[in-house]
């Protein structure tokens, strides 16, 4: 009998111990940080499940909860800045924000210092995407990329055994190792395909490759999905030789989903294709053929956790190519013949202010830029002597979308779509010194076609303030 009890008690007392929360006490030294947070448990998609965000202040500190049982968080704490903390069920942490820097205390703290170190690894991986200096950006031997990423893996995987005991952390973290530079290398593969440098080394290589597909754990690694895609693009593109040409802009959400639903089942594709749809949503590239895929989508998994998230994204998409555009106050600019420079692309507002909305329909920045618009209007409603004019940065193949997408978020004013003439003209007027064009971009011109303003600064989502004005439209 008292065995019994004694079982019953440490189930209760079990129980108790995973219905408490994580605690995580925030400190920080700034005036105020804007904390959000959300969890890397391969269930939710990144971003839409964020929970309400908490204003930090300084001298002051705050406590959330965390409501899952040994669960690695995200936390966005302003200014691009991100962390991981570890949570486990009644466990209580301390993250102190001073000078820039992070700080961790509390039970988890092993846990989190390991986190931070592990975070330096994966941007190692994932910095191969976009910086030219990479270490292994000029390494075409397999033999060499091999022995670098040896030493790397080796020690990351010594600082694991060092630092964590051994447990359910330590078996995801080990698998997360594994995935880190198996997407290096895919990166490193593909790369090396486009520059025809591509072995049959190399080939070998990924044929032998276990991706861990049908893992539950590797899902909750924030390299699967881009693992999947590049997968399917080397297996489609190299050892299949079907001709990427094929596939385009607005079919390449449909390859992958199709290739997807050859390739996972059960939760990993649920949670994959789920993530494919979100992508294109997030990134706001409004692709055709979305409201198809998550009709199949929902044929498949009808009962999925994302349809909350996801149906109302799809229903926008939907309206954007089923509209009927009759708002005769927008207007696209043709010119009689080509313009010279930039000064000649001018000559129709001439005697007018004319502000400039450079953008394109793949700039989520520039979509967001457009919710401030109607607020600025308001400054100067009617007037005849400013003219808004939206200069699209757009190549011919998006010519549809380009034109959906102005009536559909009602853009009053003129819209013009650079061609490969214009498009060296406006690139030649406002790239930097890099010969980088960054977008948004905000010019004002003057009532002569001179550029008064080559950078007005216009605010865009959460941070624009209601009735800002651009920089420069009201001095002339």
């Amino acid at each position: 009998m008292k065995k019994y009890l004694a079982f019953f008690l440490l189930l209760s007392v079990t129980a108790l111990v995973y219905g408490r929360p994580q605690k995580l006490v925030i400190k920080t030294d700034k005036e105020s940080v804007e904390l959000r947070y959300w969890p890397l448990d391969g269930k939710q998609l990144p971003f839409y499940s964020l929970y309400s965000p908490v204003i930090v202040t300084c001298r002051q500190m705050t406590e959330i909860e965390l409501p899952c049982n040994e669960t690695i968080y995200k936390i966005s704490l302003g200014k691009g800045k991100t962390s991981l903390v570890y949570a486990i069920a009644g466990a209580v942490d301390t993250v102190s924000l001073y000078r820039d820097s992070v700080y961790f205390s509390g039970h988890n703290q092993t846990y989190n210092l390991y986190l931070e170190e592990a975070e330096k690894a994966d941007e190692y991986c994932r910095s191969y995407s976009y910086t030219r200096n990479h270490p292994l950006a000029k390494v075409q031997s397999l033999a060499i990329f091999k022995t670098i990423v040896a030493d790397r893996k080796a020690k990351d995987e010594a600082l694991l055994n060092k630092e964590i005991p051994v447990g359910r952390f330590m078996l995801q973290q080990q698998r997360f190792i594994d995935l880190r530079y198996k997407a290096l290398f895919l990166k490193k593969a593909i790369a090396l395909y486009a520059s025809s440098d591509f072995s049959d080394d190399w080939m070998n290589e990924f044929k032998a490759m276990d991706f861990h597909f049908m893992d539950s754990i590797s899902r909750q690694s924030g390299f699967f999905p881009k693992i999947l895609e590049d997968y399917v693009f080397i297996k489609s593109f190299v050892l299949d030789g079907i001709n990427p040409k094929t596939v385009d802009e607005e079919s390449v959400n449909t390859f992958l989903f199709e290739k997807y639903c050859h390739l996972l089942s059960d939760k990993n594709l649920e949670y994959v294709a789920a993530y494919l749809l979100y992508n294109d949503i997030f990134q706001k590239r409004y692709s055709k053929d979305i409201p198809s895929l998550y009709d199949k989508y929902i044929a498949l998994f009808p009962d999925n956790p994302y349809i909350k998230i996801l149906l109302p994204e799809v229903a926008k998409i939907s309206a954007l190519y089923h509209q009927k555009p009759d708002n005769d106050k927008i207007q696209i600019v043709c010119y009689e013949t080509e313009p010279e420079d930039f000064t000649d692309m001018m000559r129709p507002f001439a005697g007018k202010v004319v502000y400039i909305n450079i953008w394109a329909t793949t700039c989520s920045p520039c979509i967001q830029s457009f919710s401030n618009v109607a607020a600025m209007k308001q400054h100067f409603p009617d007037s005849k002597d400013i003219v808004l004019l939206y200069l699209s940065i757009d190549r011919d193949e998006r010519h549809e979308k380009w034109n959906r997408m102005i009536n559909y978020y009602n853009l009053e004013g003129y819209h013009y779509r650079v061609n490969k003439h214009t498009s060296k003209i406006i690139y030649s007027a406002f790239k930097d010194s890099k010969g980088i064009l960054t977008i948004p971009r905000y010019v004002i011109v003057d009532k002569n076609g001179k550029i008064a303003f080559m950078n007005a600064a216009a605010k865009y989502g959460r941070g624009a303030r209601k009735g800002y004005m651009p920089r420069g439209i009201t001095e002339l």
